[in-house]
C-alpha cells in the first residue's frame, strides 16, 4: 500500500475561507488548528479556565460503558489517564451507522488517534482519543443502509431489513442476533468471493451473539478496529452520561433564548457574506429534545412554556428543569446544543469534523461563551480515497492524474469520447437543422406570398418532422459510436463507480466492507500507522494505493 498527497479544489465554501482566510476564519472559530500556539493556548485555557464534569467521574461512566466486552490493554490505559488532572482529549463522533457507515467514519476515526498521538508528544501530557456515538439521533433513514461493490463491481445498496423507526433513539432500538444473521447472510450473498469473505461474516457474526442496541453493535465493529489503538468509546445516549449532563442542561434550559438569539444572529451575518446556510432554522427552536410517549419530540419556546412539536405536551421551564434533574435519560441534545455539551463533559483539545461539521460549528463561538464555554480547535477529519489495481490500470488506461479521476472524470470522458469521432459530430448535425431552418423559411415565405392559404401552417408542421428525423438520426449516429467504443467507455465507468459512485466522494458511499472482503484489514492498520497529520497541509486529500 502506497499512501500520496495531493491538493484538491475544496468545493465547500466553509471550508475554501478556513482554509486559505486566517482573518475570517479566526472571527468565526476560536483558534487556527495548524498554529502551534492556538494548541499550547487552548491546553493553557483548559488548564486554567475550563470548568465542565469531574474527569474522574467522566472516566468511570466512560468504563461503566465499556463493560463488559470493550475492553483492550490500551483502552483500560486511556481511561486511567482521562481521569488525571491534566488529561485532554481530542473528540469526534458520527450516527451510528449500519457496518459502520460510510468510509469517512473510519477516517474520522483515524484522525482522532493520530492527532492524539501527535499532541500527546508536543504537549507532554495524557490526550486521549474519543469517539462520540451520537445515540439520541433517530433519523433512521440517514444509518439504515450501507453501499458496497457487489460480486459484478458494481454500486450496490443493502438496506436493513430488520425493525427500525425514526420516532426514537437509536440507542432505543434493539438488534436480535438471528435478524442481523439473517442480514448478514444476504450481505455475503452480494458480495463477491474472496478470501476474506468467511472472516468478516464469522467476525461480524460474532460481534451479535446476544440482543444489543443499535448503536451497542456499532460499538463493537468500532472496537474492533481501532480497540488496540485505545479509542474510548461513548454513546450520547448512555444513561451514566446523561446523569452526568444534568447540571449542563439546566444551563442549557435557561439560557436556551439567548443561545438560540446568538445562533440566529451568527447565521444571518453568515449569509449576508456570501456563504450558504449551515443550519435552517426554526421560530423559537430550543434545540433540545424530550422523549415523550415512547418518541424523541423536539422542544419549542412558546411564551413562558416549552412545548413538542407536536403540540401534545407543553411544559413551565421549571417543570423541565425538574425533568433535567430527576430523569435525564429522557432529554437530548440537538446540533446546536451537542457541541455545547460536549465542551461541559470533555476537556476538548480538539474536535474533529467532516466538512458539514466545520460549516455548522461556524454558528457556535458566541453560544459558546453564552454558557460561559470556549470554543475547542475545529479540525478537519482526513480526507482519504482508495485506488485499488484495477482503477490504476484504468487510469494508466486513459492517462489520468488523481485530479482528473477526483474532480474533473466526466469532462474528461467526453474529451476522450470527442477524440474518438473523426470529425465535430454536433457541429454538423447543428450545421444541417441550421440550413434547413434557412432554406424551409424561405420556402414557407415565397408560399405564402405566392399561394397563400395555411401553407406557412402546414410547412411549419413538416419542418418540425424533419427536424425529429434529423434529431434521430443524430442520436442514431451518437449510439453507434459509444457502440463501437463499449469497451472504452465501460473501463470509464468502472472508474467512476469506484472512485466516485454517483458523483459523490469514495469516503462518502462506500462501506469498508468492501475493502475488508478484497484485502482483509491489514490496509487499515497500517493506515493507522503511517503518520498523516504531520505533514499534512491545510486541505491535503490522501489517495491509498493498494
Amino acid at each position: 500500500m502506497d499512501i500520496k498527497a495531493i491538493k484538491l479544489p475544496v468545493g465547500n465554501p466553509f471550508i475554501e475561507r478556513y482554509l486559505t482566510d486566517e482573518e475570517w476564519m479566526r472571527s468565526i472559530y476560536e483558534y487556527n488548528p495548524w498554529d502551534e500556539q492556538s494548541v499550547r493556548a487552548r491546553a493553557e485555557y483548559i488548564e486554567r479556565e475550563w470548568n465542565g464534569a469531574d474527569r474522574k467521574e467522566l472516566a468511570e461512566v466512560i468504563r461503566a460503558y465499556h463493560a463488559p466486552e470493550l475492553f483492550s490493554p490500551a483502552v483500560e490505559r486511556n481511561l486511567t489517564r482521562l481521569a488525571e488532572p491534566n488529561s485532554l482529549v481530542v473528540i469526534g463522533g458520527q450516527q451510528a451507522g449500519l457496518l459502520t457507515g460510510p468510509l469517512y467514519t473510519l477516517y474520522k476515526a483515524i484522525t482522532l488517534i493520530q492527532l492524539a498521538k501527535q499532541e500527546e508528544a508536543r504537549l507532554g501530557c495524557p490526550v486521549i482519543p474519543v469517539f462520540w456515538i451520537a445515540g439520541e439521533d433517530h433519523d433512521s433513514e440517514e444509518v439504515d443502509h450501507i453501499y458496497i461493490r457487489d460480486s459484478e463491481a458494481s454500486l450496490t445498496k443493502v438496506s436493513w431489513t430488520g425493525p427500525l423507526t425514526s420516532k426514537n433513539s437509536l440507542s432505543l432500538q434493539e438488534i436480535q442476533p438471528e435478524t442481523m444473521f439473517a442480514w448478514l447472510d444476504e450481505l455475503s450473498q452480494t458480495v463477491g468471493d474472496s478470501e476474506f469473505k468467511k472472516g468478516w461474516l464469522e467476525e461480524l457474526r460474532m460481534l451479535a451473539t446476544e440482543p444489543m442496541s443499535w448503536t451497542r453493535y456499532f460499538a463493537r465493529i468500532m472496537h474492533r478496529l481501532f480497540g488496540r489503538e485505545g479509542l474510548l468509546l461513548i454513546d450520547s445516549s448512555d444513561p451514566g452520561l446523561r446523569r452526568l449532563e444534568t447540571p449542563f442542561f439546566i444551563t442549557l434550559i435557561k439560557r436556551s433564548a439567548e443561545i438560540h438569539h446568538r445562533v440566529l444572529q451568527t447565521n444571518a451575518n453568515l449569509v449576508a457574506a456570501g456563504l450558504p446556510e449551515p443550519v435552517h432554522f426554526q421560530e423559537m427552536q430550543g434545540n433540545l429534545f424530550l422523549l415523550e410517549g415512547g418518541e424523541r419530540q423536539a422542544l419549542f419556546r412558546v411564551g413562558m412554556e416549552w412545548v413538542t412539536k407536536n403540540g401534545e405536551t407543553r411544559l413551565p421551564e421549571t417543570e423541565l428543569i425538574k425533568i433535567a434533574t430527576e430523569s435525564p435519560e429522557r432529554l437530548s441534545n440537538n446540533v446546536i446544543t451537542r457541541p455545547l455539551m460536549q465542551e461541559y463533559l470533555f476537556p476538548t483539545l480538539h474536535f474533529v469534523g467532516g466538512p458539514g461539521e466545520v460549516a455548522y460549528w461556524s454558528l457556535l463561538k458566541s453560544a459558546f461563551a453564552q454558557v460561559g464555554l470556549k470554543m475547542p480547535i475545529v479540525r478537519p477529519r482526513l480526507q482519504l480515497t482508495v485506488l485499488d489495481r484495477r482503477v490504476q490500470k484504468r487510469m494508466a488506461e486513459f492517462q489520468l492524474s488523481e485530479t482528473d479521476v477526483l474532480t474533473n472524470l466526466e469532462t474528461k470522458r467526453e474529451a476522450w469520447l470527442a477524440k474518438q469521432i473523426p470529425f465535430p459530430l454536433a457541429e454538423r448535425f447543428a450545421a444541417v437543422k441550421q440550413a434547413i431552418a434557412r432554406e424551409y423559411g424561405s420556402l414557407m415565405a415565397d408560399l405564402e406570398r405566392g399561394i397563400g392559404g395555411n401553407l406557412r401552417e402546414i410547412g411549419a408542421k413538416n419542418q418540425a418532422k424533419i427536424m425529429e428525423q434529423v434529431e434521430y438520426y443524430h442520436h442514431f449516429a451518437e449510439r453507434m459510436i459509444r457502440e463501437k467504443h463499449q469497451v472504452e467507455l465501460r473501463h470509464w465507468d468502472e472508474l467512476a463507480i469506484a472512485v466516485v459512485p454517483e458523483g459523490k466522494p469514495q469516503e462518502r458511499v462506500y462501506n469498508f466492507l468492501s475493502l475488508w472482503n478484497d484485502w482483509g484489514l491489514d490496509w487499515l492498520n497500517r493506515l493507522i500507522e503511517t503518520p498523516l497529520l504531520e505533514e499534512n497541509e491545510p486541505g491535503a486529500h490522501y489517495c491509498l494505493y493498494m
